[in-house]
């Protein structure tokens, strides 16, 4: 008897690297950084926070994993670069809207500082179905949305293409992130398949 075989294609990679080093020093400089209220959460005032001389060891983490990502995980052999880094801050009541990424390929999430009890970042699935069927349990083809529980030192990278966001935080603790985007460093495209994007022309 020939068995059939369901196949996942175009799956949506989620890298999760651990922070295995003290950052207490580094966890409270961010503490002291001045925020704005961005809506339903706050963002700090320094929109380029990795640029800080006092996050020097966290950023090299970050390129470290960014650079395997892109070329272990996503086969790239463009060089990729941060570009905006900013401080995403929660308290009680504070959630953060649905979005993703825009003028960013790879987007990343770290946390110096949450845990099991603050809400998690629910990754949604991209579709354009107008109808709803009745389904007896959820899987990963059919399921809308993905909480995914980070643990403090944890970063998240994935594309930036991939709608996320975190519901309202129940507890008085403050549920702190940082986030960042990046872009390519150099030219885009082939020339061969006529999708050549040569920066030196856009300046």
């Amino acid at each position: 008897m020939v068995r059939d075989e369901v196949i996942p294609l175009f799956a949506s990679p989620l890298m999760v690297c651990s922070y295995d080093r003290d950052y207490k020093k580094e966890l409270a400089w961010i503490k002291k950084q001045k925020y704005h209220s961005g809506g339903r959460n706050e963002q700090s005032e320094d929109t380029f926070i990795l640029d800080n001389k006092e996050l020097k060891k966290i950023r090299t983490f970050f390129e470290t994993k960014l650079n395997k990502f892109a070329t272990k995980v996503l086969q790239c052999t463009n060089k990729f670069v941060i570009t905006q880094s900013w401080l995403n801050r929660a308290g009680k009541g504070r959630s953060h809207h649905t979005h993703k990424h825009f003028n960013s390929i790879i987007s990343g999430v770290w946390y110096p500082y949450t845990h099991e009890k603050l809400p998690p970042i629910q990754f949604y699935r991209d579709k354009n179905e107008t109808i709803e069927v009745n389904v007896s349990s959820y899987n990963h083809f059919n399921n809308e949305s993905f909480l995914f529980p980070a643990k403090s030192g944890e970063l998240l990278l994935f594309p930036s293409s991939m709608r996320h966001g975190v519901l309202p935080n129940k507890y008085d603790e403050q549920r702190i992130s940082l986030s960042f985007n990046t872009w390519v460093k150099g030219d885009l495209g082939d020339v061969s398949r006529l999708t050549s994007l040569p920066f030196d022309r856009l300046i």
